[in-house]
């Protein structure tokens, strides 16, 4: 579990997050909704430990492993899909070429390991990114909008995957400004307007 106890963020002048409180529980997928610029980018970056809060805290039941899709996913362009798999594998070395296969087969990318990156096209890359996000079976999975530019036919695969680790008793909280199928079993919507929550359902 996840507890955000009146979690604020204040970057130079500008006041991103205010007096966020949220709890996060184990085996639930969380949606957080609002338009663009409403603070759901900057609620994910503070989860995972990129931005600390100016004031208020997070706790954390115990030591979570993040898998992380923020912003636009970058990667080594000129490098292969296989590469840059395997150059984020290294950091923690948690798994082997198998298992990076085991998600390029299952996003329907394996084909395309030996391409150079900037050779995708942006769904290719968004799949690509949410490869890296699943493939160390992290315990807290944050997917800042991962559907742009998804085919219908691997979005199932998306939802499928989600869906899973859920049953998994992972965290899982994803940021979209629009709908999402009911495909994905979404547990609460969380709706942030000006760095504020101002409704969870």
């Amino acid at each position: 579990m996840i507890r955000i106890q009146n979690a604020s963020k204040k970057i130079a002048t500008n006041q991103v997050l205010t007096n966020i409180s949220l709890v996060l529980k184990d085996g639930a997928c969380v949606l957080l909704s609002g338009h663009n610029g409403c603070g759901k980018t900057m609620l994910l970056r503070l989860i995972c430990g990129l931005i600390k809060p100016t004031q208020g805290q997070i706790d954390f039941d115990r030591n979570y492993r993040f898998g992380v899709i923020i912003e636009n996913p970058t990667f080594f362009l000129n490098e292969t899909a296989m590469y840059n798999l395997k150059y984020l594998a290294a950091i923690n070395n948690l798994i082997g070429d198998d298992t990076i296969f085991q998600y390029l087969k299952k996003f329907n990318l394996y084909e395309l390991r030996n391409k150079q990156v900037r050779t995708f096209s942006l769904g290719m890359k968004q799949r690509l990114a949410i490869c890296q996000a699943f493939m160390e079976n992290p315990d807290v999975i944050l997917l800042d909008e991962p559907f742009n530019a998804i085919d219908d036919k691997n979005l199932k695969i998306v939802y499928r995957t989600i869906n899973e680790s859920k049953e998994k008793n992972k965290i899982i909280v994803i940021a979209s400004h629009g709908l999402i199928s009911e495909d994905c079993a979404i547990d609460n919507v969380i709706e942030m307007s000006e760095g504020r929550v101002i409704k969870v359902s």
